[in-house]
This record gives structure tokens, sequence and C-alpha cells, in this order.
């Protein structure tokens, strides 16, 4: 990805520090703009002043969630291609660092973009639908967190309630915690009406959910977290990214197990990991495997990861072949009987 002009921008929630290197990683600019329309476009005016040539130009900024959304959609109505990278990334990768301030941030992250310039792709925004789907996700995600502190306290003042009054406080817990699971319902019934329309445009949805262990709020964060299956080539990149794919470790003559690395997507592993519960009881071939390796010894979260594996290859060749899954075991059992 070579250009003219490579510009970090170091982004917070009110303003944008950034910085224009050159070809030679030479420092020609900076400044700093406010975090809105104004601010973004009044940015892209001064560039054009300085004649840095829009189509020759590339702007880095890390990964801030929707601080960052209003201006990776300028800059993709203005035709400038962008990059957007993960902080830890970035920081791992430029060796020792001393001071932090937002004009630093800004100035490492042009020399991170001109230094692995041949190993960056831009980036895109995802489409306005899986924009939607993620708001609604994560509403659902916030509810189930405050209903299930609202039950973790009803249950605590159980004991509590037999040395003290605490009768009224219960009965407005439970009204908010009956509110909370009427709104989860609206909130499932809703996603899934956005699945549904999306479905009728890929037809990703009831692929996926033809696959044993895989629900509709698993889908619906794989489609988020993939943009459509359009951001990693493969089953094994997926695998990476949720951290269930080993790696070796070992130096000299030392040899230690495989090990996943720590580095992965939290919420989308521990999502899988529920499916992995699922899967496990309603598909024998996976119930047998299950139950095989961890006869062998293998330790049962080392056999999880193995199944979420399993699931990550089922879930792309379903989706590179654009058919739902067979259960090919339970075919042939039907078949014999």
């Amino acid at each position: 990805m070579e250009a003219s002009y490579y510009v970090g921008v170091d982004i917070s929630k009110q303003q944008l520090d950034w910085q224009v290197n050159d070809a030679q990683n030479t420092s020609l600019t900076f400044s700093q703009t406010a975090n809105t329309p104004i601010g973004i476009h009044k940015m892209i005016r001064r560039w054009k002043r300085a004649k840095f040539c829009l189509d020759e130009l590339v702007v880095c900024f890390e990964h801030t969630g929707s601080y960052g959304l209003l201006l990776a959609t300028i800059l993709e109505q203005s035709a400038i291609c962008y990059v957007v990278v993960s902080a830890a990334e970035v920081q791992l990768s430029l060796g020792i660092r001393r001071g932090k301030s937002d004009p630093i941030d800004a100035r490492r992250l042009a020399e991170y973009l001109w230094r692995f310039r041949d190993r960056l792709v831009p980036s895109h925004l995802p489409s306005k639908a899986l924009l939607e789907l993620r708001g609604w996700l994560l509403w659902r995600e916030k509810l189930v967190k405050m209903r299930t502190a609202l039950a973790n306290g009803l249950q605590a003042n159980t004991l509590t309630s037999q040395v003290a009054e605490l009768g009224e406080i219960n009965d407005q817990m439970q009204s908010h915690h009956d509110q909370l699971t009427q709104q989860l319902k609206l909130v499932d019934r809703k996603i899934r009406r956005l699945l549904r329309r999306y479905n009728t445009k890929e037809g990703q949805y009831d692929l996926l959910t033809s696959i044993p262990g895989i629900g509709p709020i698993i889908a619906g964060w794989l489609l988020v977290y993939t943009e459509g299956f359009t951001r990693f080539d493969n089953a094994r990149e997926v695998a990476c990214f949720v951290g269930s794919a080993p790696f070796p470790k070992q130096s000299g003559q030392q040899r230690s197990p495989n090990r996943v690395s720590k580095w992965r997507c939290v919420r989308l592993k521990t999502l899988l990991l529920h499916g992995v519960h699922s899967a496990i009881q309603y598909d024998p071939e996976l119930r047998a495997y299950y139950n095989r390796k961890c006869a062998e010894g293998k330790h049962p979260q080392s056999v999880r990861n193995a199944v979420i594996c399993k699931l990550l290859y089922r879930i792309y060749a379903v989706i590179n072949r654009g058919t739902p899954y067979v259960n090919i075991c339970q075919y042939e059992t039907i078949k014999i009987v």
C-alpha cells in the first residue's frame, strides 16, 4: 500500500490529533481538530490547501469503536484510503517507547503506517444493516447483565431477609427483573427480524443456524465480527481471532504443549463456548469426539477449543458452499433404519 503521504490520527471523544509524513517518513505537518463533521471536513480542506493529493494519501487510526465511526464515514465519502488498526498491535510493533500524549500517538501511528505499508490493507465500513444489528446485540448484552445483577441481588437478599425486613426492596427488584425479561423478549424479536432482513440479501443466517450449536445470537455476532464473512479468508483466521487455534511453544530443547494465544476476542470466544455445549448435547458426532478425547486424557478446555475449530470449519464450509449443513451421521442412521 504505497503512498506519497502517510497520516496518523489519534482519536479521542472530542478531538483528533493528526500528523502527516512523506514517503521518507519525514514529518510535514501536524495539528488537531474537533471530532465533529465540521472539524473533520476542515482537516481535509487543510490537506488540500497544503497540496497533499488525496488520491496519494493514506490515513491510519486505531480502532476506538464509535469514536472513530464518524471519521471513517467521512473519509469514505471523500474517497480517502484509510486503515483501522489494533492499539495493541501498534504498541507492540514499535519497540520500547517512553512517554505518551495525543500528538505523540499520532506520530507513532504515522510511523507505523509507513513502516508496515507493505502489509496493511485498506479498511472499509460494514454495511448499515450490520451496524444496526451490532447496536441491538450490544443493547441485548447490557440488558442481560442488568437482569443477572438483579437476580444475584435477589438471591443475596434471601438470607438477609431472615434478620431484616427487605420485602419492599425485593418486590421492587423482582418488578425490574420482570420488566427486563419482557424487554429482552422484544429485543430478541427485533434481532431476529434484522437477521431475517439481512438473510434476504445474503442467505447467510439460515446457513449458520443450520449448524448444531449455532443459534441466532451467535450467528448475529459472527456476521458482525466477520463483516458478512468478508473480513477473514478462512476458518483458521477466525479461530486465531477467537483464541481457539493452538500454536507451538518451544525454545531449543525445551518443548511445551501447543497453547492458544491470550490475544483473542473474549466476547466471541465466550459465545462459541456456549455453542460448544449445545453442539455436544445435540450433535452425535461432536459428542462422540468430545467424549473420546476426554477419555484419552485431554483437558476438557482443550477439547472444547478443538470443537470450536470444528464448528468454524463447518461455518465456512456452508458459507462457501452456499447450502445448509447436513448431519451425515444422522442421515446415515435414518437410512439404516
